[in-house]
C-alpha cells in the first residue's frame, strides 16, 4: 500500500506495531550477547574447576554463591526483576558446579574405563554434534544477513543518488524494513509512487523521532546542519550514520554534541555516479560495494556490531578506519581525482579542441570525462572540508608531474619505467 502526504496523521496505528518490533529485535541481540557472555563464564568455572582439582578443593562454595547472587539482585531496580534474577543465576550457578564436578568424573578409573569402553559412540555423538552445529551455524549465518533484524525502522534524509540507492537495496534485500523518507514533495510523492517508501515527511524531526536508524544522505554541509538539529530529540537505541565523503568535521561534530544517548557512526558508501538524484540511484552498481565505517567516541560496540551486520545484509562489504585515515586516502583515491578529470578538462577546453578532434580519445579519456560530467556544488563542499589533505596531495602529484617532465627532458626514461613500476604496485 503506497500512502499519500495527506495520510501521513494516520499512521499513528503502526506505532504500537513498529515498538514491538524494535523490542523483538533488540531481545535478539541481548540474547546473542548474553548466550556469548554466559559461555565466557562457563568456561571460567571449567578453568576454576581444574583449579579446585589440583588443589583438592570442594566444587562447592556457599559463601561464594551467595556473594554472586546478592550482587546479581542489586542490579535490578524491580524487587521482582531481581528476584528473576536470582532465580536465573541459581540455575546457572548449579550448571557451573556441575560442569566442575563432571571434571572429576572424567579422571576416575571407573570414568576412564567408562570412556574407553564407549569411545566409538562417542566419535558418532562428536559427529553429530559438529553436523548440528554447522546447521546451527548455518542458521546464525542466514539471520544474520535480515537487515530488519537489526534496523525494523529506518529513515533517510535526503533521497538523492546515494539515499535512493540505500533505499533500493534495503526494498530488495530486507522488503519488510519500514522507509521513511525526508525530502520535498516532488521527490517523496515519486518514490511514494514506485513503492520505494512506506511514509513520507517533510519534516526531519518528526521522521527521526520514530526510526531505530536515521541516515543523513543529503549534501555534506547540509549533514552536519541536519545532525545539530535532530539531536535533541535523539534518545537511546537509536543510530545515526552519515553517508558523506569526508568524515573528519562531522565525526568532530558528533562526538561534541549531545546526542541523548544515541550512538553515532561516521560512514561512507564508495559507490556513486557522476549524475545526481532520485532517478540516477536506479542504475548505480553496488554489487560487493565497500561501506566505509569511522566509529567515534559516540560508537558503542554494539552498534557497529548490529551496523557492519545490516550491511551484509545488503550485500556490501563495510570496512573500518578512523575518520582522519579516511580523510586522508580519499584525498588521493577520490578527491584528488575528481579534481585531475576536472583541471584536464578545463586544459583541454582552453585549447579550443573541436568536437571532431574531442573524437580521437582511449578508454581512460572516456572514464574521466564521465567525472567531468559530475556537478560542482557537491564537489565544492567536500573540497572544503577536505581541503588540508588535499593541498597536501595535489602538491604530492605536482613533485610527481615535475619528475615526469624533468625525465622527458633528460631523455632519462629508466625514471619513468621506475613511476609505472610503483604505480602499477598501488594497482595491484
Amino acid at each position: 500500500m503506497h500512502l499519500q502526504l495527506d495520510e501521513i496523521d494516520d499512521l499513528n496505528w503502526r506505532k504500537p506495531i513498529i515498538k514491538l518490533e524494535e523490542s523483538r529485535a533488540r531481545i535478539d541481540e541481548l540474547d546473542e550477547l548474553i548466550a556469548n557472555l554466559i559461555n565466557e563464564r562457563l568456561m571460567l568455572c571449567k578453568e576454576i574447576g581444574e583449579a579446585k582439582k589440583r588443589m583438592n578443593k570442594p566444587v562447592l562454595d556457599d559463601k561464594r554463591e551467595k556473594e554472586v547472587l546478592s550482587r546479581v539482585s542489586a542490579v535490578a531496580s524491580d524487587p521482582v526483576i531481581a528476584a528473576q534474577l536470582v532465580d536465573i543465576y541459581k540455575t546457572m550457578l548449579a550448571g557451573s558446579r556441575g560442569l566442575q564436578e563432571k571434571l572429576n568424573e572424567t579422571t576416575s578409573p571407573k570414568a576412564q574405563a567408562g570412556a574407553n569402553a564407549n569411545s566409538e559412540s562417542n566419535e558418532e555423538l562428536k559427529q553429530d554434534q559438529a553436523n548440528s552445529s554447522q546447521d546451527s551455524s548455518e542458521q546464525t549465518v542466514a539471520q544474520t544477513r535480515n537487515p530488519q533484524r537489526y534496523f525494523p525502522t529506518v529513515t533517510i534524509i535526503g533521497l538523492g543518488l546515494i539515499g535512493g540507492t540505500i533505499a533500493r537495496l534495503i526494498r530488495k534485500h530486507s522488503p519488510k524494513t519500514n522507509i521513511t523518507a525526508v525530502d520535498s514533495p516532488e521527490v517523496l510523492q515519486k518514490a511514494l509512487g514506485e513503492g520505494l517508501i512506506d511514509c513520507a515527511e517533510t519534516k526531519t524531526v518528526n521522521a527521526a523521532e520514530r526510526s531505530s536508524l536515521i541516515i543523513l544522505a543529503a549534501p555534506p554541509k547540509k549533514n552536519i546542519d541536519l545532525l545539530e538539529s535532530i539531536a535533541p530529540k535523539l534518545s537511546r537505541r537509536q543510530l545515526v550514520v552519515d553517508v558523506t565523503s569526508t568524515k573528519k568535521e562531522i565525526c568532530t561534530v558528533a562526538e561534541n554534541l549531545d546526542l541523548h544517548g544515541a550512538d553515532f557512526i561516521g560512514g561512507h558508501p564508495l559507490f556513486g555516479s557522476q549524475k545526481s538524484g532520485l532517478d540516477a540511484s536506479s542504475a548505480v552498481a553496488t554489487n560487493d560495494a565497500v561501506f566505509c565505517l569511522t566509529p567515534t567516541s559516540k560508537s558503542s560496540q554494539m552498534s557497529v556490531k548490529r551496523f557492519r551486520r545490516w550491511l551484509e545484509g545488503l550485500g556490501l562489504k563495510p570496512v573500518e578506519a578512523s575518520p582522519a585515515s579516511h580523510d586522508k586516502v580519499l584525498a588521493r583515491t577520490s578527491h584528488l581525482v575528481q579534481l585531475i578529470a576536472v583541471a584536464l578538462g578545463a586544459s583541454i577546453a582552453d585549447q579550443n579542441v573541436t568536437e571532431h578532434e574531442l573524437k580521437l580519445h582511449g578508454p581512460a579519456f572516456k572514464q574521466l570525462a564521465r567525472l567531468m560530467e559530475s556537478p560542482p556544488e557537491m564537489w565544492l563542499d567536500l573540497f572544503n572540508q577536505n581541503k588540508e589533505e588535499l593541498q597536501v596531495a595535489i602538491q604530492d602529484l605536482v613533485k610527481q608531474l615535475e619528475l615526469a617532465s624533468d625525465a622527458l627532458d633528460d631523455k632519462d626514461f629508466e625514471k619513468l619505467v621506475k613511476m609505472f613500476h610503483r604505480a602499477k604496485s598501488v594497482a595491484e
